[in-house]
């Protein structure tokens, strides 16, 4: 007999409460929870700002956790917790945080670290009886763990295929274990991993540098998928190619199906996950060209066509929408498509770099200017795109922050709704893992985040005197008596007096900018949410 397992959603709490994407719930818990539903084990979601004491861990026996790299403090944290209950039941975690697997062993000590996609890792785990007796791991693919005192990482397992997902999906029902989850933004995964297999040229601190070899510009996909060098495949910052490889495409059915069970459920915020929402279905795997064969805008219409059928989407009680797309498979076909089945949408468009010759450097695939036409077009069918920047990235230099900077300006005059700046964060499994990360006071990243804090001020002003369908989430926690909403469509988060349940609809007319981030309102009515 297993016992009843508790799934820890530990994304994105960092050293212990999140204070960004408050409003997203992930998928990765969810297909954790599916697994052991697959197998009727009796399981539960909670996330970890959430898990405080010991007595909320004994009605289980054992615990599985889903974290990033950033969440480690707080998984240690909950590890530390669980052996101080004296609970005698398996850990096991996974997720981003596994792409150093022995650093992450070490630092967490689990009974067992799934490394890379955990699927059927996890059911195979289950099969074999991992969580009731002690079993040989050596034969499991897939995983880290300790073997007299040394850690051992396996084979790695091969990437699902999308028949695979297909059989192996996310719970639905463990939505409801989290607290405002209809106010929420929950992702339905579409697409797993991403077709961006070209490699930056910037030398890595170990000596690595793009010998030139043709590689990334073979025309066979397979030859794609190895470098010489060993340099990991992606834009250099980022870990989703070598983690998640390429892209993989969930049959529409069983996305509709997921959605519809949400809905059901009275969640009303549906995001379409995928690393580049324009790789769906495109091409036959593997696919390892980001730029060509060109979106397969049938498949899109397909997808989004039969969401859109969805009663409470068609009526507008429920809002689904796309984040990450490719801005050099963004034509006007595809706009159409996603301006006619996701009105008011905001696409997000990963730029990092306004500089044309650190892009190239840095690993991008497409120019800055397809970034620029991506939005113009995007604006002549009544969607408001978001650009990302990176400061801070290798290589980076006055030149490249001032063509940044231009760039922003160009793009918020272009029709961009909102400029999104990151600090540079060295992931582990990207190509620069082993960079320094940028201080705070670094003066070129504050230039840019000046820049971007000033468009987007001033673009919130727009807001003032609107009113805006909203869904409340949460209590304000710097204001009393106020509670935060997030629009039912796209837009920034709004706070207004007066106490409302979570999930309760208003429409609230927008009155000041408090931030480039938040809105203060009125709630000028409401309604209560079906």
């Amino acid at each position: 007999m297993v016992g009843r397992i508790l799934v820890v959603d530990a994304l994105s709490a960092g050293k212990g409460r999140r204070s960004s994407s408050r409003d997203s719930i992930g998928c990765g818990p969810r297909t954790v929870a599916g697994v052991f539903e697959n197998h009727d084990i009796d399981c539960r979601i909670i996330r970890a700002e959430a898990l405080k004491t010991v007595g909320q861990l004994r009605k289980f026996e054992h615990i599985a956790i889903s974290a990033m790299t950033m969440d480690l403090p707080t998984v240690q944290r909950i590890t530390s917790l669980w052996r101080h209950s004296r609970l005698r039941g398996k850990v096991i975690i996974g997720g981003p945080i596994s792409s150093d697997p022995k650093s992450a062993l070490e630092n967490t000590r689990p009974d067992v670290l799934v490394v890379g996609e955990g699927e059927l890792t996890l059911d195979e785990l289950v099969r074999e009886g991992f969580f009731e007796e002690f079993i040989d791991l050596s034969g499991i693919k897939g995983i880290c763990y300790w073997d007299n005192g040394s850690p051992v990482v396996t084979s790695r397992r091969e990437y699902l295929t999308s028949d695979e997902m297909r059989k192996l999906g996310p719970s639905t029902s463990r939505i409801v274990d989290y607290a405002a989850y209809a106010a929420s933004r929950v992702y339905v995964e579409v697409v797993r991993g991403c077709s961006n297999f070209r490699r930056t040229r910037v030398e890595l601190p170990d000596g690595r540098v793009c010998r030139e070899c043709g590689g990334c510009d073979a025309e066979d996909a397979v030859v794609r998928l190895d470098c010489p060098e060993s340099i990991p495949p992606g834009c250099g910052f980022c870990s989703v190619p070598s983690t998640w490889g390429p892209p993989r495409s969930r049959p529409p059915d069983i996305v509709i199906d997921e959605v519809r069970e949400l809905i059901s459920l009275d969640v009303h915020r549906i995001v379409l996950e995928a690393p580049g929402f324009l790789d769906y279905m495109r091409g036959s795997p593997p696919v390892t060209t980001p730029c060509h064969p060109p979106a397969n805008v049938a498949a899109i219409k397909e997808l989004l066509e039969g969401l859109a059928e969805i009663p409470q989407v068609s009526t507008g009680l429920v809002h689904i929408a796309i984040e990450n797309i490719k801005a050099c498979l963004f034509t006007r076909e595809v706009a159409e498509v996603l301006s006619t089945y996701l009105p008011s949408s905001s696409p997000n468009i990963g730029l990092e770099t306004g500089s044309e010759d650190h892009s190239r450097l840095i690993g991008k695939c497409g120019t800055p200017n397809d970034v620029v036409r991506a939005v113009k077009i995007s604006r002549e069918y009544g969607m408001t795109p978001y650009i990302y920047f990176i400061y801070g990235l290798p290589d980076e230099t006055p030149e490249t922050v001032n063509a940044s900077i231009r760039m922003m300006k160009e793009l918020s005059e272009a029709g961009a709704e909102r400029i999104i700046l990151y600090g540079f964060r060295a992931l582990p499994g990207s190509a620069f893992e082993s960079f320094p990360e940028p201080s705070p006071k670094d003066p070129l990243g504050q230039k840019m985040r000046e820049a971007a804090l000033k468009i987007n001020r001033k673009k919130k002003t727009d807001y003032v005197d609107e009113t805006i369908r909203c869904i409340a989430a949460e209590p304000s926690w710097s204001r009393r008596g106020y509670t935060i909403y997030y629009p039912l469509g796209e837009g920034p988060i709004i706070t207004a007096p007066g106490g409302f349940t979570s999930g309760t609809i208003v429409d609230i007319r927008i009155t000041e900018v408090l931030s480039e981030g938040l809105l203060l309102g009125e709630v000028v009515r409401n309604e209560k949410s079906k």
